[in-house]
């Protein structure tokens, strides 16, 4: 199955279109998941990070939010849904990207979450990079990546946000 073909799946998934609960027009919907989507792919093609990773994340990371406020335990509760559409074979991953997707979902909104991995920082720097959607510039001291630090990394982020 393509990437977009994956995406299209997932997004119409029965587990994932029941999990949000939120209007998708909202601070964590769908212009939301498409900017991350298109700030991590950005990143994965100057750092090497995983594009399928990536975009699952990009679309599942907030799929179990209950509010657009603060949230605490959405993080984990998104990586129990990607167990779940995992262990329905919904998830054409290998052990490795499993892992990847279910650690970034649950950890991403952690202050204290570290990983050595490029695409779980990767997965963390393309949500981070998208707070210019509440009006926050994105302080490089809590991202991840060489790249998403870059200034010109952050005006790009910006920019999406305009269009």
């Amino acid at each position: 199955m393509s990437n977009s073909a994956l995406i299209n799946h997932i997004i119409n998934h029965p587990l994932v279109r029941a999990a949000f609960k939120l209007d998708v027009n909202h601070i964590h919907g769908t212009a939301h998941w498409r900017r991350v989507e298109q700030l991590g792919q950005y990143l994965a093609k100057r750092n090497g990070a995983d594009i399928t990773v990536l975009s699952l994340f990009a679309y599942l990371h907030d799929a179990r939010r209950e509010t657009d406020h603060h949230d605490r335990d959405h993080g984990k509760r998104s990586a129990m849904l990607v167990e779940e559409l995992y262990n329905a074979g919904d998830l054409e991953l290998s052990e490795e990207q499993y892992e990847q997707l279910r650690f970034a979902c649950a950890e991403h909104n952690s202050r204290s979450a570290q990983s050595d991995d490029i695409t779980v920082q990767t997965c963390w720097d393309s949500d981070r990079l998208d707070l210019w959607r509440i009006g926050v510039i994105p302080n490089p001291e809590y991202l991840y990546t060489a790249e998403a630090k870059l200034p010109a990394t952050i005006e790009y982020a910006s920019r999406l946000v305009n269009q």
